[in-house]
């Protein structure tokens, strides 16, 4: 990491750095080069030697009050998937419509059980906040969803993945459409928020389509070579 030795921004840049380890199960000591430049218009990270910059630069970003430049820190996700990348982990992206249920559900399970060999990152065609119950029935196998946040999938536009996966049961047109590279497969699971008993049983279906998810999803990541 570059950065001005007066800069705001620096702290910003190695707080999301430090939780993108932390979700990789990187140890907080791990090796982190810190060098300044004073001379830079804002804070750098390069992991194996390549920037990581966000997809997309800001639309609303502010002028820093010491170099008068407009900074632009990548978001966790980014610097996770470079770290994943650097770490000879395989990715997979998994996509809904929209980021509230199936494709969270599923980011946290292979997170959860394959860690060692995958990091999965998840978005959506049209993100909505995170249903309450996808958070309970992942607590009870062990997994804290409580501070996860939806994602539109252009976040990801500059990232490569092994392996896309769509899981909408209606709107594979739409959640196939990402562009990067890699396998693609569809996997669709209902969306228990869609289900005409709606506010009735929610935690049963979700909790069922947890169970579906970890033994299909895990099963089918694991005969990837």
């Amino acid at each position: 990491m570059i950065t001005r030795p007066d800069c705001p921004d620096a702290a910003a840049l190695q707080e999301n750095l430090a939780m993108a380890m932390r979700a990789l199960g990187m140890p907080p000591d791990w090796p982190v080069r810190i060098d300044e430049a004073p001379a830079l218009a804002g804070p750098e990270l390069r992991v194996d030697g390549e920037l990581v910059s966000p997809c997309f630069p800001a639309k609303d970003g502010v002028a820093c009050p010491t170099c008068g430049a407009t900074h632009d820190n990548p978001d966790v996700e980014i610097i996770r998937w470079h770290l994943a990348a650097a770490l000879g982990k395989k990715t997979v992206l998994l996509l809904c419509s929209g980021n509230a249920v199936r494709s969270q559900m599923a980011e946290a399970i292979v997170n959860h059980v394959l860690g060692d060999q995958w990091a999965a990152f998840s978005g959506g065609i049209f993100p909505m906040m995170l249903w309450k119950p996808v958070v309970q029935v992942l607590k009870e196998i062990g997994i804290d969803a409580r501070n996860r946040k939806s994602k539109h999938i252009e976040l990801f536009l500059g990232c490569h993945f092994d392996v896309i996966i769509s899981l909408c049961s209606n709107a594979d047109d739409f959640c196939t459409a990402f562009p990067g590279q890699g396998v693609r497969k569809h996997m669709p699971f209902d969306d228990p928020m869609t289900s005409p008993f709606f506010g009735f049983g929610d935690l049963g279906r979700t909790r069922d389509l947890r169970n579906d998810m970890r033994n299909s999803l895990c099963d089918y990541l694991r005969g990837i070579p």
